[in-house]
């Protein structure tokens, strides 16, 4: 059964976690950023448990600002591969998507498009003439899969969504291009609050004070 506790862990792995499978072993790993996301981490860590009844533990990644949670579980490997068709290992960026029986059931979707989001997007301010802080909202990726449905799930929930295809400055011509998903305003960033909400205490602390101010 997929729960929505589920449905945003599923987003958590498609935007920053790995699914390893091979040799008999069988691991889930996400990893993020030791200044800003701890508190979020606390709070996967407490989904992980109710969802899953894993307890893991937030460990630093050695030598960098990272923070991870990594576990072991063949049930929930297979579950994600097997069941949900969530791509792993090599080229998992560039294939990821969300799995069909959430795509189409927005009450779900709507869980894992946080949990992407969570992990994978940002929030901050440009400038726009007459407006000193627009605020905007941008998820970047190297699937196609992916941002095509984003756009799609986003559009037919009344988001305004404005798709970039950016070329990466690569000497290899069959370098992949990366997509960048942008909403940009206030009602945008309001929509996405009351409608679909933020986990992660640091960026929606960041969408409140854009908000406010």
């Amino acid at each position: 059964m997929i729960t929505e506790g589920v449905a945003e862990l599923i987003g958590v792995i498609i935007g920053d976690g790995h699914i390893y499978r091979k040799n008999r072993k069988y691991q889930i790993g996400i990893v993020g950023n030791s200044k800003t996301d701890l508190g979020y981490f606390e709070k996967l860590k407490k989904l992980i448990s109710a969802e899953w009844n894993k307890e893991v533990k937030i460990k630093p990644v050695h030598g960098t600002n990272a923070i991870r949670i990594v576990f072991d579980s063949k049930e929930i490997c297979n579950f994600l591969i097997n069941d949900m068709n969530i791509y792993h290992g090599r080229g998992k960026c560039q294939k990821v998507k969300i799995p069909k029986e959430i795509y189409e059931n927005w009450d779900l979707a709507k869980h894992t498009v946080r949990g992407i989001f969570d992990t994978d997007g940002s929030i901050f301010v440009s400038k726009k003439p007459g407006i000193e802080k627009y605020p905007c909202m941008e998820i970047t990726t190297t699937s196609k899969n992916l941002v095509y449905q984003l756009k799609s799930l986003l559009n037919k929930n009344r988001f305004r969504v404005a798709l970039r295809i950016e070329k990466r400055k690569n000497p290899n011509p069959n370098a992949l291009p990366s997509y960048r998903l942008a909403l940009n305003g206030k009602e945008n960033l309001k929509k996405w609050i009351e409608e679909i909400g933020l986990t992660n205490p640091y960026k929606l602390n960041r969408a409140l004070n854009y908000l406010e101010n």
